[in-house]
């Protein structure tokens, strides 16, 4: 249910505009997240690209619905969240057996910069709301990254 105009949160205009490279970020991240999906041939991956994706898309779709007047545009990209779509890119770029790891890294790096831009909010409802997102991605990276650990060991203790 989205809130009406009226209810809607003000934000001053340096943290709308956190908001905003906050938003390119997480919805550069779930675009990036579905491509390997619908690449991906291994059914664990596409599992964890798929939701990967989907929690991105809801913290992007969030956003957009408390950001519903948006700042006017300044001319400029911010830096972070440029330099998060070039990596994506870049990421989604090389081979198949490189792509999940190099995507995943990206992950990481995108919720460790929209870490780093909520530092400087000042809206702290805003803050512990997106804050909520943020754990439950870094819960689903996290565990990826345990179950990955777990099959290299199951793998080198099968080889000797």
């Amino acid at each position: 249910m989205t809130q009406s105009k009226a209810t809607m949160p003000t934000y001053s205009e340096a943290d709308a505009r956190l908001m905003l490279d906050i938003f390119s970020i997480s919805f550069d991240s779930s675009v990036a997240n579905a491509t390997l999906y619908a690449r991906s041939t291994n059914t664990l991956e596409q599992h964890v690209f798929q939701r990967v994706a989907t929690q991105y898309r809801a913290l992007s779709d969030s956003l957009l619905s408390r950001l519903m007047s948006l700042p006017k545009d300044s001319g400029t990209m911010n830096v972070e969240a440029g330099y998060i779509a070039k990596a994506y890119l870049m990421a989604l770029k090389s081979s198949n057996k490189h792509a999940p790891s190099r995507v995943m890294s990206v992950n990481r790096q995108s919720l460790k910069r929209i870490r780093k831009m909520l530092r400087r909010i000042t809206d702290r409802a805003f803050v512990g709301w997106l804050s909520q997102y943020l754990a439950w991605i870094q819960l689903t990276l996290d565990h990826v990254q345990y179950q990955r650990n777990a099959m290299a060991l199951e793998q080198l203790s099968s080889m000797g």
